[in-house]
Parts: C-alpha cells; structure tokens; sequence
C-alpha cells in the first residue's frame, strides 16, 4: 500500500470510531429500539460503501500495477485517471481507474474495470439479487423490495437489462444433479402466457422423485421444465432434465397427464418402459360434462349419473362406461357438440391409461396436481399478470430464472453468470 493511499485508510478508520462514538453518546436520548435500529443501518450502510469503497480501489491499484495492458505491440501508455460510480450491495461507491490508450491503434483500455467485471455499473453481487428477485416476481415489486429491504436502488429498466443477461442462457445440467432415488413420476400439462404475438401454450414438465412402497409421503426434489417451444423441441427439454434426475437409474417409471396428444407423444418417445396415467380429476370433469348433457346443469339426477360413472371407472369398469355413452348416443340424446360421443371416444383412446385399481395397487399417483400446481407457480403467478405482455426473449429469460430457483439450482445459474463474467473479462 502506498503511501497515500494508507493515510487515506487511516482516515477512514479513524471517522467510523467518531462515528461510532457519536452514536454511542447519542443513544440515551433516542425514543425507542426502532430509532436505535435506524441509526444504526444507516451508519452501516454508510459505513460499508466506504469500506467498499476503499477495499475496491486499493485492489483495483493493485491490479494496475502488476500488469499493463498489451495491445497491437507498440504498448499502450497511461493516458488520464477516469471515475466510475458503481452500485454495490454495500451502496454506491466511487472508484478512480487508470486509463490507457495506444498511440499506434489508438486502442484504449481501463484494466480495473477488466479486472472488476462489472458492467452497467453494478456490481455482481446486486445483479444476482436482482435477477433473484425479478425471477419470483414483477419487476416493479422486485426493484421496490430491493431498495426496501436492502437500500440497493436499481431501475426497472436496469433490472430488465441485468434479467435478460442472467436468464438468456439455457443451463448445461451436470449428470445426475439431483438422481431420483427411488420411483420417477414425470407430469406433463400446459398452460398459457400472454407474448408480443398473443396467447401462446406454455408446456410445463415437473420430474420428482416418488416412493411407490410408501404413497402417502409427499414427492420429493421436484424439478421443473418449461417452454413455449413447439412439442418436439419441447420434448428435447424433457428428455434432458429426466438425463440429468437419473431416470435410467430409476427403480421404475410412470408419466401423468391429461388428454394432450402432445403429452402421451413425449410418454411414449422419451419413457417406453414407464406406466402412462391419465389423470383423474381431468377424466372426472369429462364425465360430469357428459351427465350434463343428459339430465341438465345442476340437478340430482346429474350428481347420480356423474358418480356413477366415476365409480366405475375408478374401480376399473371404464368399458361398461363407455358402452353406456354409445348407447345415449344411439338414442339420440347426444348434443350438437357430440359431447357424449366425445367422452367415449376419449374413454376408449385411453383406455389403457385407466386401470386404476392396478395404479393405486402398485402405489403410483392417480393425479397430476404436482404439475397443474407448477403451472400456477412457475407459469401463471409471473406470466398471467393483469395487462403484461411478454416478447420471447424477456419472457424466456424470466422463465429460465424462474425454474432454476423453483428446482433449487440456482448455484448452477450462479456459475453460469460467473463464466460470462470470466468471458467479458478475458475480452476487455
């Protein structure tokens, strides 16, 4: 440390003892804890952007010092010293750089900030808490709750920017990150969010770990996938997060869903050996359609002829049900969308995805709410926000944040701005 620069640090020290003194002197006479507890963030934060400030600059100096810039082999020479105002997670602190330029290429090159890594003026540490935030909610919120809780002060625009960097790349998953133990469960289902081109379907995948000698337990180490991509680049999505939750390992497999074609593609291309279920509560809602149309909204013969036919299809008489709805049918009291044709043809194309007694018996699950829930959470509670609209790049972004903190991988995100960071300085 140089000379002046260890006065400068002497100074400092010597102003947070005052300070602190101050403080001390002055607390008799505060009101209460809460002015205690203001008094006291306010000098830390104060107090940390000096620190910072300090810490920074002398590492910066350091930096300089030890190597100078190369350029077209003329070498480049100190030109002036340039400030920069940087926004940390300790406050704003101002650094002073040294600048370079070539007198051959006319090149020119700040070392400290190449070393620093930080662009758009804040340092990596906010934008992680921004990208963090942003991916769990809208971005007017997040900022606020930013500089409330946190005094770290950033723009919506800003927090766009620094979301669109973090979340513009897909994550190479390590193998086997998060193995299934036991059972895998695959759901499948879709949803919708609001883009620059209108609605479109976004498919959402949930992959967990399930315990089929022991169903009453909750899933465990779910993980989600997804997209707005068509099903066969979707498909390419799933098939990598069930790779990487070691569905080859896995002691058995079963895929849930509703009646998607899209959904049964992926079941059978991706996980020929895994039990297909058709979920119940999406089949339960086709046959209480189809006892409407035959004794009409709301009555009691309705209520009887709709758990009837769940009954029978829950205790492995789907067929029977199925006949009865064809014969409706041949009598005429079928309506002028074909509801009752519809619901048998839907019974007979996943007949083989209704054995319930066998399902239940083997311990799988018979519903796919884990999926219809991450549709809500990953999907709807960000995207399906009043008056939004995405365009495909920031949606995506946000979407990929989203997952990665929701599935617990976030360091995973963390040493993916980490290598942009390495590439953006090996660049300057």
């Amino acid at each position: 440390m140089i000379a002046h620069e260890a006065e400068a640090w002497e100074q400092l020290q010597s102003r947070m003892l005052g300070e602190l003194r101050q403080m001390m002197e002055a607390a008799g006479g505060m009101q209460n804890g809460e002015a205690v507890e203001a008094a006291v963030q306010r000098w830390v934060r104060t107090t940390g952007a000096r620190v910072m400030a300090a810490l920074t600059q002398e590492a910066i100096a350091h930096q300089e010092r030890a190597q100078l810039p190369g350029c077209c082999g003329a070498g480049m020479r100190l030109h002036s010293y340039q400030h920069r105002q940087v926004t940390t997670l300790l406050g704003t602190v101002r650094l002073r750089r040294r600048y370079y330029r070539c007198l051959e290429c006319g090149k020119s090159r700040y070392p400290g900030d190449a070393w620093l890594g930080w662009k758009d003026g804040f340092s990596f540490g906010v934008e992680e808490v921004v990208a963090w935030e942003c991916a769990a909610r809208p971005y007017r919120e997040a900022v606020a709750s930013l500089e409330k809780l946190a005094g770290v002060v950033v723009s919506m625009h800003a927090a766009q920017e620094i979301v669109a960097r973090w979340g513009e790349a897909e994550l190479e998953l390590a193998p086997y990150a998060e193995r299934v133990e036991k059972d895998l469960v695959i759901e499948l289902d879709g949803t919708t969010a609001h883009l620059q081109e209108g609605w479109k379907e976004v498919k959402v995948a949930t992959c967990f770990s399930w315990d089929c000698t022991a169903p009453e337990r909750a899933p465990e180490a779910v993980s989600y996938v997804a997209d707005w991509r068509s099903a066969e680049e979707f498909r390419a999505l799933v098939d990598q997060e069930a790779l990487v939750r070691g569905a080859a390992l896995a002691r058995s497999q079963a895929v849930l869903g509703d009646g998607a074609v899209w959904v049964w593609e992926i079941a059978s291309h991706l996980f020929p050996r895994a039990v297909q279920i058709l979920d119940w509560y999406h089949l339960a809602e086709h046959l209480w359609e189809a006892a409407r149309v035959v004794h009409g909204e709301g009555t009691e013969p309705t209520q009887r002829l709709a758990e009837r036919w769940k009954t029978e299809v829950w205790e492995g008489r789907s067929e029977g049900v199925e006949e009865h709805l064809r014969e409706l049918v041949s009598r005429g009291q079928d309506d002028a969308k074909s509801t009752l044709r519809r619901c048998a043809d839907y019974l007979q194309t996943h007949q083989h995805r209704l054995r319930y007694p066998l399902f239940r018996a083997a311990g799988w699950p018979t519903g796919s709410g884990v999926v219809e829930g991450a549709c809500k959470q990953v999907v709807g509670l960000r995207f399906k926000r009043k008056s939004t609209r995405w365009s495909r790049a920031g949606g995506r972004a946000v979407l990929h944040l989203r997952v990665d903190r929701l599935s617990q991988r976030w360091p995973l995100r963390l040493a993916s701005a980490r290598r942009t960071l390495l590439d953006l300085r090996q660049a300057a």
